[in-house]
């Protein structure tokens, strides 16, 4: 005994054998239980990233006047198909009204991970692609030079590494990050000195906002890893909409879209983006103690959004509740390293909270 024939919500019988909303073209790919077809999947990746973006409509933005976004690049998928839709976004807007609503700098941060050559490469292909934008690349390193970052660190480190005046910031950085002990504590190292110096690029380019190309995966990937490693105090500005600790706007357009949807995006757009993309080369098989939670969460949600998606998006959800704590009066400030707000989450008297009290140590115990 077969049911009611499905229905959209204009009361119209759906031909499950075409595209379940346009009713004209066949799918080719099913997304959360719907299948689309290229052109409907492609709106409807560009409509959700596009209504995180409603702060920046022209009608909100002076003549002559707009405000400028800071969009890290990191060459993977994420970041090159967020630079791809805002590119998008801005021509409609000048065809349509003749300005647009904000203008984007693109920002290249080169952390060491990938063939450097490579990367670089990429990125002047990504500069002649969307060659209206500003673009500007800094290597990772200079997060240390940042102010007050040498003592905050320089304490933490082996007095041999103290003593090399002549060794290049990069070499600093290698060598701090080698000494740490764990895979967790390098992996939070790195992003906390990456979003810092993000950071103080927006404000160096005076740019009212970040726009972090993290995915629902990536958010809810984060989520528990911070959870986990007793960090969920620093949840609020590392996945929702808002201040950050120094005073510049984050958003993420992206945290309604799931990463396996992002990377089908890429090859069913045209002219595709795969050429762009900074590939990510398998990990060697390691044992559970060499990875850091943050990749076992990784590989965790890898396998669950393919089967529960509904399980990722609720976790982002609920931490989209949470509110960003305010310095106010009685709080001892900000920790030096990732800027929270203190208040209950360092020992008495400390300059530093206690997931980075942890990597610190981590630090000294590997000099």
């Amino acid at each position: 005994m077969t049911g009611p024939p499905k229905t959209r919500r204009d009361n119209v019988a759906v031909d499950d054998s075409l595209c379940r909303r346009c009713q004209t073209n066949a799918p080719t790919i099913t997304v959360r239980t719907e299948p689309l077809c290229s052109p409907c999947f492609n709106k409807y990746v560009s409509t959700k990233i596009i209504k995180r973006m409603e702060s920046f409509r022209v009608r909100h933005a002076e003549a002559g006047h707009e405000r400028v976004l800071l969009l890290p690049l990191s060459l993977r998928v994420c970041s090159i198909v967020l630079l791809h839709i805002l590119s998008q976004h801005l021509r409609t807007q000048g065809e349509k009204s003749g300005r647009t609503g904000y203008r984007l700098h693109v920002l290249y941060v080169e952390d060491g991970k990938g063939e450097a050559s490579v990367a670089s490469e990429l990125f002047e292909l990504a500069k002649q692609r969307y060659p209206e934008h500003t673009y500007s690349t800094r290597p990772l390193s200079d997060a240390l030079a940042l102010p007050g970052m040498q003592e905050v660190l320089r304490p933490h480190q082996a007095t041999t590494q103290a003593s090399t005046t002549t060794t290049s910031s990069s070499s600093d950085l290698s060598t701090i990050l080698a000494k740490l002990t764990s895979a967790t504590s390098r992996t939070d190292l790195h992003q906390l000195l990456l979003r810092k110096l993000v950071v103080h690029c927006a404000q160096s380019h005076t740019c009212e906002a970040i726009l972090w190309a993290d995915s629902t995966t990536r958010l809810a990937e984060r989520t528990l890893a911070e959870t986990a490693k007793g960090r969920a105090f620093t949840l609020p500005s590392l996945t929702t909409d808002g201040e950050a600790p120094l005073g510049v706007l984050l958003y993420y357009p992206m945290r309604d879209l799931l990463r396996k949807e992002i990377l089908s995006y890429t090859s069913l757009v045209s002219p595709d983006l795969e050429g762009l993309i900074l590939e990510e080369k398998p990990r060697p098989a390691v044992s559970t103690r060499d990875t850091s939670i943050d990749e076992l969460m990784k590989q965790y949600f890898s396998s669950v959004e393919r089967e529960y998606p509904s399980i990722v998006a609720n976790v982002v959800r609920t931490t989209g509740k949470l509110l960003v704590e305010r310095v106010g009066e009685g709080v001892e400030g900000r920790c030096e390293l990732c800027d929270v707000v203190l208040r209950g989450h360092a020992p008495e008297r400390s300059r530093l909270c206690f997931g980075c009290i942890r990597i610190l140590q981590g630090l000294e115990a590997g000099g």
